[in-house]
């Protein structure tokens, strides 16, 4: 298990919310120092629960809900029929899964290769995150997203220092659930020591020829890529390009650079 979530349900009690919220603290200390980056928000909800008046338990359960609770699921069969927004940007890109948001909320898809050489793609989790406040594609109030196998770091607000530094958010598809007091992957941690929340990167030089491929072969347009596939030895790319302004039009493509051929695999059948 790459995490180790640890968390306590808070009691009506001022009382037993401190002592439940420095209890966890300290474990994700123990069990890796560097959880402290992400702390803020415990810290926040310890202060919060130790100025608490005896007997009123409103303010402690919104404060609960901000440091964990479930991610909504988003209604698939309405959200396709939506326009996808200006950006959709692909966040983990492997052989085997994809992922990526939008205004829409945060995608992933599992890539299932058939013996004739096609690749299917299944949705395996699909959340809106409008308990962040939604993502945000644009501006100061731009949300970023840093994906991993099985987790994702949401970022509200990542070109407002002040917000950027407060606010960061782990969901774990497993569970689907959404935490700011968090121990996260290794990998992560190392990266938001360094201040670095690139994901999947394009690869810059080659983007124009791509968008031409896309555009004479396919008459759609390249959203996002491309972005090496780390599991080929060869000049493989993944990209998100669409035939459509709806979230359905999207789909993501294996570009084999090599032969100069496409894999065109639908994300919404």
């Amino acid at each position: 298990m790459i995490l180790m979530i640890v968390y306590t349900k808070v009691d009506q009690s001022r009382q037993y919310k401190e002592a439940a919220v420095e209890t966890t603290a300290a474990v994700q200390v123990e069990k890796n120092p560097q959880s402290l980056l992400l702390s803020d928000r415990m810290e926040a909800a310890a202060s919060l629960a130790a100025e608490e008046p005896e007997g009123d338990s409103s303010e402690g359960s919104e404060n609960e809900e901000e440091i964990l609770g479930p991610a909504e699921k988003m209604n698939l069969q309405s959200a396709r029929k939506e326009s996808y927004g200006l950006v959709v940007e692909l966040d983990h890109v492997s052989e085997a899964k994809i992922s990526l948001h939008g205004n829409f909320g945060y995608m992933v898809f599992a890539l299932e290769g058939a013996e004739d050489g096609t690749i299917s793609a299944v949705n395996t989790n699909a959340v809106t995150l409008e308990e962040l406040g939604g993502l945000t594609m644009g501006g100061a109030a731009y949300t970023d997203v840093l994906a991993g196998d099985g987790v994702a770091l949401i970022m509200p607000g990542i070109h407002n220092e002040e917000i950027a530094r407060r606010r960061k958010f782990l969901y774990i598809e497993e569970t689907n659930e959404i935490t700011g007091g968090i121990v996260a992957p290794q990998w992560m941690m190392e990266k938001m020591a360094e201040n670095d929340y690139s994901d999947a990167i394009v690869e810059e030089a080659l983007t124009a020829e791509l968008t031409e491929l896309i555009r004479t072969e396919y008459e759609g347009k390249l959203l996002y890529g491309p972005v090496v596939v780390p599991e080929y030895d060869s000049n493989v790319y993944g990209f998100l390009a669409e035939n459509g302004e709806n979230l359905e039009d999207v789909w993501y493509g294996l570009w084999m650079r090599d032969t100069g051929t496409v894999k065109k695999i639908i994300l919404f059948e």
